[in-house]
């Protein structure tokens, strides 16, 4: 599980000072959705060499190895989230690279590493490397085994495999064989379409937009860095194209209608498929696969308002209410998040609730009040607010709100059914944390205003959840209200991530009741 702080991104590319591409642009990119990006040059020039003689030159492979131990040391590598390595221009760089992914790998395994492998461009034998054949060889035979994803183009990915890539299912193979998971990019739909496939071990997606043409450079580095983003909040790989593809396309259009030459980077880049009018993003599944639904739930008036999501997006999200926690846990799913509290304390571990709370509120800032401290067991049975208050105080703990004695039944109700062995379908969680964990940040306003709602609408829809799924609301009120609605799709959100193993975990080493049920909030 990664930590809260561990929102950094080490690039290893090139910086090129005078135009938005290669490094710099992955940096740019990364730290508008609030990364913290660590930029590790392997070559400096002043422009893209298509546009003129680039100045400067590769950095010696002496000085990059010397700059990654220095990373190691500092615990760089340990605090990262992601490494992502693009362009090489000598064999020995690689090297370099290599052996400071293996030290970083063994020093924090949870590391995502995504190797764009930019080698060359171009299609069958008009294909050409643009750096030295035995750089390119350096790159297939000493990044690729440590990717967990890889970006290539067409080209690159025909080149690395040693294959002619006649279909889609040659592409797959392909793909397959060199690392655990690929975006190959320039997979063209159409005429008029262009887009990328996304391979993991059991399926295969297209995603394509409309084309614009001329494109500048850099759209390979773009939809890298917005896919490797998109992942580390918690999407699987074809949910990171298809978003990803929505924002490179957005970077186009705006240098089309601004008239510019390169890449144009708006503040609203990273608000995603929304805020690309005109792209018509399309996602389509290659082959039969059933679905496999993660389930976010949240207390409803009328019982429990649940947001499912396909894990690999072949079926469209749902939302149900559910009568009672009983149905949610026979339903088809496979992960439940639920934004209550699992595991209660029989005495005080410190004042403010338990560990997990004091950890969530810490976090949250001023979204703090919206963590409650959880009852005691001893005073859980309780049938009035009263007799609650009293068990509460007899066992050592505080007086309880008259609101959170309101959740009693839904808390009865969950710690009804938990049991140990269920710890790995059914996790507690918390909206509010969930948002932290995704933006780097607290809400900045309440889900009751009109502004916390739009806030949290556009956090789902940037993270691939339609807004029709919640707006206008489906629900009746008595039955479901709709911010009960839009926290289970926040829940859902942090389901994925706990498939994704990519979940927030609060705290890291989760106290067990005396039931031994797990008390730790995931986000």
């Amino acid at each position: 599980m990664d930590k809260a702080s561990d929102r950094s991104v080490i690039v290893i590319s090139s910086l090129v000072s005078g135009a938005r591409v290669g490094g710099g642009l992955s940096c740019a990119a990364l730290e508008r959705d609030g990364w913290r990006t660590e930029l590790v040059p392997t070559v400096i020039m002043g422009r893209h060499p298509g546009q003129g003689a680039p100045g400067g030159g590769p950095v010696s492979a002496a000085v990059i190895a010397s700059t990654l131990d220095a990373m190691l040391d500092q615990g760089r590598a340990k605090a990262a989230g992601a490494v992502l390595t693009g362009y090489f221009r000598q064999p020995d760089q690689v090297e370099a690279a290599a052996r400071f992914l293996v030290e970083a790998k063994r020093r924090n395994p949870a590391l995502t590493v995504l190797v764009d492998p930019i080698l060359g461009d171009g299609t069958g034998e008009a294909g050409r490397l643009y750096i030295p054949e035995e750089t390119a060889a350096a790159i297939r035979d000493r990044l690729l085994p440590l990717a967990d994803i890889i970006t290539p183009n067409l080209f690159e990915l025909s080149w690395l495999s040693g294959r002619r890539l006649k279909s889609e299912s040659d592409i797959a193979e392909a793909a397959r064989a060199l690392a655990p998971a690929a975006l190959v990019t320039s997979a063209r739909d159409t005429q008029t379409r262009i887009g990328a496939l996304a391979v993991t071990a059991t399926r295969l997606q297209r995603v394509s937009a409309n084309r614009i043409e001329p494109a500048p450079n850099g759209t390979g580095d773009l939809f890298a860095a917005a896919a490797l983003s998109l992942h580390l909040s918690g999407a699987l790989w074809p949910d990171a194209a298809e978003a990803g593809a929505a924002r490179v396309w957005r970077a186009l259009n705006d240098a089309r209608r601004a008239g510019a030459s390169e890449l144009v980077l708006s503040a609203e880049l990273v608000r995603g498929r929304a805020d690309a009018p005109g792209a018509d993003i399309r996602r389509t599944a290659l082959g039969d696969a059933a679905p496999v639904w993660v389930t976010g739930v949240d207390g409803a008036p009328g019982g429990w308002a649940a947001v499912s999501l396909d894990l690999y997006g072949g079926a469209p999200a749902r939302a149900q209410v559910f009568k009672t926690f009983e149905d949610v846990l026979a339903s088809d799913t496979q992960i439940i998040a639920v934004d209550m509290p699992i595991g209660f304390e029989d005495s005080p571990s410190g004042p403010g609730g338990r560990a997990c709370e004091r950890e969530a509120r810490a976090m949250l800032g001023p979204r703090r009040s919206s963590v409650f401290s959880s009852p005691l067991r001893a005073a859980l049975s309780a049938e009035t607010h009263p007799d609650a208050q009293t068990r509460n105080r007899a066992a050592g703990g505080p007086g309880l709100s008259k609101q959170a004695f309101n959740l009693f039944p839904k808390l009865r109700e969950v710690d009804a059914l938990m049991r140990p062995d269920l710890e790995g379908v059914v996790f507690e969680s918390h909206p509010e944390l969930i948002i932290a964990a995704l933006t780097g940040a607290p809400a900045r306003h309440s889900k009751k205003t009109a502004d916390g709602r739009a806030e949290r609408l556009a956090l789902l829809e940037a993270h691939g959840l339609a807004r029709s799924l919640f707006n206008p609301h489906p629900f009746a009120h008595k039955s479901c209200a709709p911010d009960d609605l839009v926290d289970a799709g926040l829940c859902a959100l942090a389901a994925r991530r706990i498939a994704a193993g990519r979940a927030l975990q609060l705290p890291a080493d989760a106290p067990r009741d005396g039931r031994g049920l797990r008390m730790a909030i995931f986000a």
